[in-house]
């Protein structure tokens, strides 16, 4: 490969290893500004480049089909990060990512130059993709050791109600979906080429790329993420469709068929038809956990003893109470004093139902209640939780059913709450996509040409979706809305322009032609597709393992289709 060629191979190989494992920790700690593992990766990567550059003595290949629409972008970045009204700091890390994700898009295609560095990478990249998702079935299995050991990668198992969503070492579930997906679409052409291959052991080499790709097709799953699964049904159709067109139903082709059958499986078995429907058939979780809860207006209880109290409950969300399931769904309450915020006791007992609730349905039972050991005036707040997960009352959209309570016994010096109460519970509130939508258009005519700066739509959204408690790290869930949101016209057109670039070089692979002989083209090209549709309900390029491997996979279809136009060229000649 020669000194320049495995110094690029290397760093291509080093940024594909480390893109997923993050540590949370920064590596390097500096004024207004951290470096993380992964980041300390690209310095190292490019400062490798940069030595057998000044090594070699010739410069690198950076005139590409993306380059001058990169420019543009990072040109419009930083005008629009200047005139931030929000967070300039913010907005010009962000610029830096994008900078720092042209490097490692120039470092690919000056890398991978041939078919067999090509190949190579993109079968390592399936390799990584493998240990990521068996890390995140283990996750989804609660194996403990592997619990603990990811807390290092992002801060704990994310849930929509009581549902896991396995994110392995990736911050998010949704961004672990968006790396396997990439990996999951190399997969298929690197399945192919190895099919296609007339070697020894072809057979193995083809079965053990086979349950490689049902591993990571599992993982997606169970990140319970909707643009995954869609994407990954992409993948499959395109490169099934395609590779029909060139051979027939040939082997290959039915190979495809098989995988998708087996995946589809896994799918319909991953999680419980209820689970299943909610999760398709609504956006978040508000409006699971609904009640409408009767109570008595009065309750006397003796301080320290139980009583039963008779409530009424109707289930108005569309999740089952059920209190034998893991976790279970109980009744149980909150103790507040007489008037003003705060809780004087937040965990109260807990009440099992003897049977689950249907959505819609109404039921009656005795619920236990302790009383504070303190006599005086209280007040009562009715609620349910399910154990370990939430509390019905912190959901969106919650009512609060509150009842006065006296708590009888001897006289004290003290009538009342106890000093020391419990701050009051104040939910962040999550608005789904249409109304982050809303934000934005509304950010884009408040400031259309230069907008609120790159990154900057998670800090300034709240009063555009008129929320006066709104959670920064929420991003608008659309990449191109995020564009023309955080950077105006000037950035979103930009980015307009790159990406009708990268769209013009995948497409290239897609067709047939001279890259009938490549199946591992088949793979890039579909990446290529999942990104761009993954990209209409998420926004991922903030995070670095996604902007590592964006810039890696727009790498590969250029140098792919470079490589291509070059070998028929060479062929006509």
């Amino acid at each position: 490969m020669g000194l320049t060629g495995m110094t690029l191979f290397g760093g291509v190989a080093l940024l594909t290893i480390l893109a997923p494992f993050e540590l949370t920790e920064p590596l390097v700690r500096l004024p207004r500004q951290s470096v993380s593992t992964l980041e300390a990766a690209l310095l190292l990567a490019f400062a490798g480049w940069g030595a057998s550059i000044v090594m070699s003595r010739r410069l690198p290949q950076w005139q590409t089909p993306l380059t001058w629409p990169w420019v543009a972008l990072l040109v419009a970045m930083v005008l629009a990060s200047a005139a931030s009204p929000i967070s300039r700091t913010n907005a010009l890390h962000m610029t830096g990512r994008l900078t720092a994700a042209l490097g490692v898009y120039l470092l690919a295609v000056n890398g991978l130059t041939t078919r067999s560095r090509l190949r190579a990478a993109l079968a390592l990249a399936v390799a990584v993709g493998v240990v990521v998702s068996l890390l995140a079935i283990l996750e989804y299995l609660g194996v403990r050791p592997v619990l603990a050991w990811l807390t290092s990668f992002r801060p704990g198992v994310a849930t929509v109600g009581a549902q896991v969503r396995a994110g392995g070492p990736l911050q998010y579930p949704t961004i672990a979906s968006m790396y396997l997906e990439v990996v999951f679409a190399f997969g298929l052409g690197v399945l192919l080429s190895e099919h296609d291959a007339v070697r020894p052991g072809r057979a193995v080499r083809v079965a053990l790329w086979f349950a490689a790709l049902v591993v990571i097709g599992e993982a997606i799953t169970l990140t319970f993420t909707r643009a995954g699964l869609l994407t990954m049904a992409t993948s499959l159709l395109l490169v099934g469709a395609i590779r029909r067109s060139q051979r027939g139903v040939d082997a290959g082709a039915r190979l495809i068929a098989g995988l998708a059958v087996v995946i589809a499986t896994l799918f319909l078995t991953s999680r419980t038809t209820q689970s299943m429907w909610l999760r398709f058939t609504s956006e978040g979780q508000e409006s699971w956990y609904r009640a409408k809860v009767d109570a008595p207006a009065h309750v006397e209880i003796p301080a320290g003893r139980i009583r039963r109290v008779p409530v009424t409950l109707s289930n108005t969300g569309r999740l089952a109470w059920d209190s034998e399931a893991t976790p279970p769904i109980l009744v149980s309450y909150h103790w507040l004093p007489a008037d003003g915020e705060g809780f004087v006791a937040f965990e109260g007992d807990r009440t099992p139902f003897a049977s689950p609730i249907e959505p819609g349905s109404t039921v009656t039972l005795e619920v236990r209640v302790r009383a504070p050991e303190q006599p005086g005036h209280y007040r009562v707040e009715w609620d349910l939780v399910q154990e370990g997960r939430l509390w019905f009352s912190t959901e969106t959209g919650a009512q609060r059913v509150i009842s006065r309570a006296v708590v009888t016994g001897p006289a004290s010096a003290a009538d009342g709450a106890a000093d020391a109460l419990i701050p009051p519970w104040r939910p962040t509130h999550r608005p789904g996509r249409l109304a982050l939508w809303r934000a934005a258009a509304k950010m884009v005519a408040a400031h259309p040409l230069l907008g609120v700066g790159p990154d900057n739509f998670r800090l300034a959204y709240g009063p555009y979706a008129g929320l006066s408690s709104a959670d920064p790290r929420m991003h608008s869930n659309n990449m191109y809305v995020e564009m023309f949101a955080g950077g105006g016209v000037l950035v979103g057109v930009a980015f307009l322009w790159l990406f009708w670039r990268a769209a013009g070089s995948f497409a290239r692979l897609a067709r047939a032609g001279p890259l009938q002989d490549f199946a591992p083209a088949l793979g890039i090209a579909a990446a290529g597709l999942a990104m761009a549709l993954h990209a209409a309900v998420d926004s991922f390029l903030s995070f670095a393992p996604i902007y590592v491997l964006f810039s890696l996979t727009l790498g590969c279809a250029v140098a792919c289709a470079r490589g291509a136009e070059e070998r028929s060229h060479a062929n006509r000649l």
